[in-house]
Parts: structure tokens; sequence; C-alpha cells
């Protein structure tokens, strides 16, 4: 087979995995105030409950670099896909607090080993292809994330049980997930005694921080957006769920064109300019007099945030010193604090005065970026 069919099948291959993990992620997020209520969870029981959840992916994301450095993506990625979907099966079938924090631990885990490889193997598809794909790859993610959004709204409404959404969504990540590693290419790995697992110090520390920001803005507004439509601006569920939704469609949509911004622009100057954008995103949505304004301020927001993720993690392995999924990890590893922190922040903020006082943070840590993107290698 010729050399460039392979390559492009395993971008398609690739592609298919990011969307995979927004599907299988949307099939918790749309089905938590049911498991909430079945189990009885008070918001305290179920925080326990999301702290697994949170310190599986920090534990995965090491153990993916060393799986990825020393087996490859492919290998890395069957180990990831074989726990990831899987575990939903053990999130429906937990009978307490105790059963459903390991279900969600183990599923974190394979979440964050699929995340190492896939953007390893992006990374490996970069390198062949001779230009950036990164963000062409991420834009399955969120397109994931609306897709399962709909299939978990529309069995909630049907009144299907998170036994069978679950197994359902499970049977069919597993699968595909699976298969789609068989078009993936051999991604070179470290034979020279580099290391598998990097301290985020020195230049990859800049990139982590750059990720901080960004992940945390990212974070923010999966958490915030429809709250913030519906108590500043009075809007039904419909139309705040709608504030999510177009965050999450802009982001994909943005995320098609950033290649080309990164070839256009260099990485540098495209962070400065996700900044700008992003910032002025924020501060139009909660500025805005109107529900349709905010609207507009959550859909540019999205906008400025599309690229950022995957120029981050594409100029990664140029900044370390250990193998590109080590690089990976470590730079993850530091963005993903800002994920865990930024919602919580925020709510400690709005408690202390208003949500949209306590939004104006978007602006300051979209402000950061620009301030830090000197960092970016290239």
């Amino acid at each position: 087979m010729p050399l460039a069919t392979v390559d492009r099948r395993a971008r398609a291959a690739t592609t298919l995995i990011f969307f995979l993990t927004g599907f299988v992620y949307a099939a918790w997020a749309t089905r938590i105030p049911v498991i909430k209520a079945d189990l009885g969870l008070s918001a305290g029981a179920l925080g326990v409950a999301v702290l697994g959840l949170e310190a599986g992916a920090i534990a995965g994301l090491p153990a993916g670099a060393a799986l990825t450095a020393r087996a490859g993506s492919r290998t890395a990625l069957r180990v990831g896909f074989a726990a990831y979907p899987a575990a939903l099966v053990g999130v429906a079938l937990a009978p307490g607090l105790t059963a459903l924090t390991v279900a969600l631990a183990a599923m974190a885990v394979g979440s964050s080993v699929v995340d190492v490889a896939m953007n390893a193997q992006g990374i490996e598809l970069e390198r062949r292809y001779r230009r950036p794909l990164l963000s062409g790859l991420h834009a399955g993610h969120p397109f994931g994330l609306v897709a399962g959004g709909l299939v978990g709204s529309a069995a909630a409404a049907a009144g299907v049980s998170v036994t069978a959404h679950f197994g359902a969504v499970a049977a069919l990540g597993l699968t595909a997930g699976t298969a789609a590693t068989f078009a993936l290419v051999h991604d070179a790995r470290p034979r020279d005694g580099r290391r598998t697992f990097s301290r985020p110090s020195g230049r990859l520390l800049g990139l982590g921080l750059i990720a901080f920001c960004a992940f945390l803005l990212d974070g923010a507004a999966y958490n915030w957006s429809a709250v913030h439509l519906s108590s500043e601006h009075g809007a039904g569920a419909g139309l705040a769920a709608g504030g999510f939704t177009l965050f999450s469609l802009t982001l994909a949509i943005g995320r098609l064109f950033g290649d080309r911004l990164v070839e256009r622009l260099g990485r540098v100057r495209l962070v400065q300019g996700c900044g700008a954008v992003a910032a002025a995103g924020s501060a139009l949505a909660i500025s805005a007099p109107a529900p349709g304004a905010a609207l507009g301020g959550w859909a540019l927001f999205g906008l400025g945030l599309a690229a950022l993720a995957p120029t981050v993690l594409g100029a990664a392995p140029a900044a370390g010193s250990g193998s590109p999924a080590a690089a990976i990890a470590a730079v993850t590893t530091v963005g993903y604090l800002g994920s865990f922190s930024g919602p919580p922040l925020v709510g400690a903020l709005a408690e202390a005065g208003s949500l949209s006082a306590a939004l104006g943070l978007l602006v300051v840590v979209s402000g950061a970026m620009i301030l830090l993107a000197p960092r970016v290698p290239g």
C-alpha cells in the first residue's frame, strides 16, 4: 500500500479516536443527574466521586507516557480503550459512592492513556505529512461531545436506563476504538535512552502554564456557560443548553482551521491571537445586555480557545528532552490542573459576588496567555 494511502487512513482513524473520546465522555456527563438521584448522592458526595475522576486522570498521564514510549501509540490506545469505555458499565452498575468513585477513576485512567497516545500518533502523522495536523485531529473531540450529548439527551428523554445507555456506548467505543488502531502508523519510539516521563520544567513548564490557562478556560465554559445564561439572563433550559452546544460547535469548527493558522502565523502569534479573541468573547458574554449577545460572546470564546490545546501540545516534543509522549504527558498534567481548579474557583468567586463578576477571571486568564505566548517553541 502506498505510504500516502497509509497516512491518510491513519489520519482518518486518529480523528475517529478523538471523536470517540468526546462521545464516550458525553454519555457520563448527560446522565449525571439520574445517577445522582438513583444513588441518593448529595452534592458533596457527588463531588467526592468527581475527585476520583480527577485523580484517575492525573494518574493515567505518566502511565500513558510510559506505555506509549515503550510499546507505541497503537498498543497504548488498545489498552486505553479496553479500560475507558468499558468502565462506563462499572459506573452504571455502581451500587454506591465507593464503587462509583472507583469506576470513575478507572474510566479516567483509561481516558488519560488514550489522550497521550492519540496525541503522540498525531505528532507522528505531523512528522510524516511535514505540516501541522493536530488541530484538525482535535476537532473530533468536541464533535464527539456534541454527538454524545445529543444521544444522551435522547436516551434520557426516552426513558432508556443508564445501564442500557452506557452498555451500548461502551460496546461502540470499545469496538470502534480498537478497530481504528489497526489503521494507525507505527510511531518512532525512543531507542537511545530518552526518558519516558518528563518533569514539567524549563520550556515544558512554560508550555504547561499556557495549557493550564487554556484548560481552565475550557473547563469554566463547559461548567458555567449554561448556568450564566440561565441565572444572569433568565434564559430557559433550552436556550441555556444552547450556550454550551454553541460553544462546543465553534470550538470544533475553529479547530478545523487551526493547522493552517499555525503554518501562516506561527505558534507564538497564534497563541497571542487566540488569547485576544478569547478575552473579547468572554468580555462580551459577561457584559452582554441580552441573551442573544451573550450567546454570541460564548461562541466567540469557543473560537478563541479552538486552536490553543493542539498548538501547545504540538510544540511539546520540541520543548522536552524525553520522548514525545513524555513531553505531551508533562504539559497535559499541568493543563489538567487548570481544568480541575478553574470551575470551582469561578464558583467560589461567584459566592463572594456575582457570577458575571466571577467570570471576569476568564478575561484575565485569556490576557495572561498573550503574555506567556513567547514561551511556545516555533
